[in-house]
């Protein structure tokens, strides 16, 4: 049976996609910020959730009515999986920051997911 990737059909994981990030994300900052980490692992976290959640904002305001073009969010959540990658890059064999670790893994994890289910749905 094949499963048409209507965006009527498939509309819900985009939300669920978003919350997902956010939550990650926001968890991540309250993790740094309790942790008493270096002040650069709070301002990278803190970083990515306002990129993240400006690409969220574009991202709502293209949805209600189409004021803003569908490409913009792009740039913005480009830039959270940069922020991401860096901060994974600098704190990968930190044992003391697992948990960070953890909620940026699911944080990219569920972006990648967001743009393949995109990149998916306007080839079908």
């Amino acid at each position: 049976m094949m499963f048409a990737l209507d965006a009527r059909t498939w509309w819900p994981l985009f939300p669920l996609l978003l919350l997902i990030v956010i939550g990650a994300l926001s968890t991540g900052v309250v993790w740094a910020i309790r942790r008493k980490v270096p002040r650069i692992d709070v301002a990278m976290q803190t970083a990515a959730l306002g990129c993240y959640l400006f690409t969220a904002v574009v991202a709502v305001a293209n949805e209600g009515g189409g004021a803003v073009s569908a490409n913009i969010h792009r740039l913005p959540s480009l830039l959270t999986q940069i922020v991401l990658f860096v901060q994974l890059v600098r704190i990968w064999k930190r044992p003391d920051v697992r948990p960070l670790r953890m909620a940026n893994v699911i944080a990219w994890g569920a972006i990648l997911a967001d743009t393949a289910l995109h990149y998916v749905m306007v080839r079908s």
